[in-house]
């Protein structure tokens, strides 16, 4: 098979996006209810026009869907969401199930939306126009104007989307200009932005960000990339939108890293950045809004994640894993069988046999454009072909390849996972189902060892006496639980803990009563780092608020 006819299983990563894509995570189980049912309401109508009132059902539960999309600002959904209530509706007024066209197209329609609110979740990005053609479609049955292509293009008809980043970003080390003397002026001025509380600025307070504007301003003369075109547009004449939201300080903060290149550019914050300037009420600001809208995907890149969107779904990859893994076993089966020598059957036939099965399994991995993976049961295949009386590191070979297997096919069903967490496998020889599942007891029993931290608490709390023997195991436990968030790879959340552990020994050192201010504290850091482990358990990624508000906590804990 051609390879650019093969099936493309790995999400594509071409954009970045300011949408929230937890609150579509929280939602995402209630939404495939929603049209599963109107699957199911539509089909019982084609089959008998008076089961009509299910259309209306359906309708009324699609209307509060769509509120929620636009809520969470997923645009593109919600105008496909929308298209379907009409053509519903349309059906349901005219009781016509023999309408066919349209019933087609609005099963098309339900089916696409599913799958695109799956591929928002793989992709970590929003492409509406890819749901444009069902769109229009849809929209033609009720006599309404098609949505022109450039219309999710122009900044606030969708979630701000930055096609190709790194196309989209110079480094200043690039550029014929004095990088430290600019950063200087940055920084002279941010430190001023993000200290103001009231708008009122001192004549040596304007000046400096007056110079971080000018710094921004210079870049920009030097570089027509959207980041830096973004950067000038966000702080000329910021003194006028003074104090700053909290978000705002962040992707300032985020715009004098890339000063230097710190963080990568296929992140959130550059999204965030450019949302940020296209809303300033400046001439600079209209500039930057047209280019922000000429900013799109290639042909080729479109084309790429429609295959992804209309490409094998998380149930199709689940079923292919469970498939290959029951073949997998089946073979470490015989193959325990041949070396203990308890089957009935002639050696030939067994070696025939595992050799068939391995041969099997290769062509079903080469297919899925697992090629390593195919590549090793080949030539275990082949190996096998040779066995005599074959040694244990013959069986050691034959068992690496099928590990190998495992590994590629249960990596496939993860990244059709919404919110599978990726650490990474510095050995490729150890099981990706054994370490998951080592993850997965880690992150249970941490999420235990905080629960009774919680009620350890509480038994301090209901007692007048306030006895310390409730609360003296918490540091030790607090230590134990931030390896175990440090060895899952959320190093923040380990770091909070093991401070936490710190200060809660010294008080209980001290012998003095805790009061309850700071018990409240102490739980806002407990409770942070379990929401982020409960996000962690449940392949659900978490916004970051919940860690703001325990690292807010610790640092009253540890001023105090």
């Amino acid at each position: 098979m051609n390879k650019s006819n093969q099936m493309k299983l790995t999400a594509p990563t071409l954009s970045v996006t300011d949408f929230n894509l937890p609150s579509l995570h929280l939602l995402h189980d209630e939404i495939n209810v929603i049209l599963k049912d109107t699957e199911i309401h539509l089909g019982e109508f084609t089959d008998d026009n008076s089961q009509a009132p299910l259309l209306l059902d359906s309708i009324i539960v699609l209307k509060q869907l769509s509120c929620i999309f636009q809520l969470i600002s997923l645009a593109g959904a919600e105008a496909l969401n929308t298209a379907i209530i009409q053509g519903l509706q349309q059906l349901y007024d005219s009781g016509d199930n023999n309408n066919i066209a349209l019933i087609m197209d609005l099963s098309e329609a339900i089916m696409t939306l599913d799958r695109y609110v799956e591929f928002v979740l793989l992709t970590e990005s929003v492409e509406p126009t890819l749901l444009l053609p069902i769109i229009n479609k849809l929209n033609a049955h009720s006599q309404i104007a098609p949505i022109d292509a450039e219309y999710f293009a122009i900044f606030g008809n969708s979630s701000v989307i930055i096609a190709n980043p790194e196309q989209n970003f110079q480094p200043l080390n690039e550029l014929n200009i004095d990088s430290e003397l600019l950063t200087y002026a940055y920084r002279s001025g941010l430190g001023v932005a993000l200290i103001n509380r009231d708008g009122n600025l001192s004549q040596d307070d304007q000046q400096k960000l007056d110079a971080m504007a000018a710094a921004c301003a210079l870049i920009a003369a030097n570089s027509s990339s959207l980041f830096w075109q973004a950067a000038a547009t966000a702080v000329t004449d910021i003194a006028t939108i003074l104090p700053l939201n909290l978000s705002q300080k962040h992707t300032l903060i985020y715009l004098e890293q890339q000063f230097q290149s710190y963080l990568p550019v296929m992140d959130t914050r550059f999204a965030d950045l450019v949302s940020f300037a296209c809303q300033r009420d400046t001439e600079e600001a209209k500039i930057l809004r047209e280019q922000y809208a000429a900013n799109q995907l290639e042909d080729p890149q479109r084309k790429q994640m429609a295959r992804f969107l209309f490409g094998p779904n998380r149930a199709l990859t689940d079923t292919l894993n469970t498939i290959i893994q029951t073949q997998i076993n089946t073979i470490k089966e015989n193959v325990d069988s041949y070396a203990r020598g308890d089957s009935i059957n002639p050696v030939d036939m067994q070696t025939s046999q595992i050799i068939e099965e391995l041969t099997t399994l290769s062509s079903s991995l080469h297919l899925l454009v697992l090629s390593n993976a195919a590549n090793s049961l080949t030539k275990a295949a082949e190996a096998v072909t040779k066995w005599r009386t074959p040694s244990p590191e013959d069986f050691d070979h034959l068992l690496l390849a099928l590990m190998h297997a495992e590994n590629a096919t249960i990596a496939m069903a993860e990244m059709h996972t919404p919110g599978a967490i990726y650490l990474p496998l510095n050995n490729p020889h150890i099981s990706l189902h054994q370490l998951n599942t080592a993850y997965d007891t880690l992150t249970q029993e941490s999420r235990t060892a905080i629960a009774s931290a919680e009620q350890a608490i509480n038994d301090y709390l209901a007692e007048p006496e306030r006895d310390v023997l409730n609360i003296q195991n918490i540091p030790e436990m607090m230590r134990q639980v931030a390896g175990a968030v440090r060895f899952l790879q959320l190093p923040t959340p380990a770091s909070m803990l093991s401070q936490l552990a710190s200060y809660l020994q010294h008080r209980i050192n001290s012998g003095t009563r805790i009061d309850d201010d700071t018990l409240a504290y102490i739980a806002d850091v407990m409770m942070a780092v379990d929401h982020h482990l409960d996000g962690f358990e449940n392949h659900r990624p978490v916004s970051k608020q919940a860690l703001d508000v325990g690292q807010h906590s610790l640092s009253q804990l540890l001023a105090a």
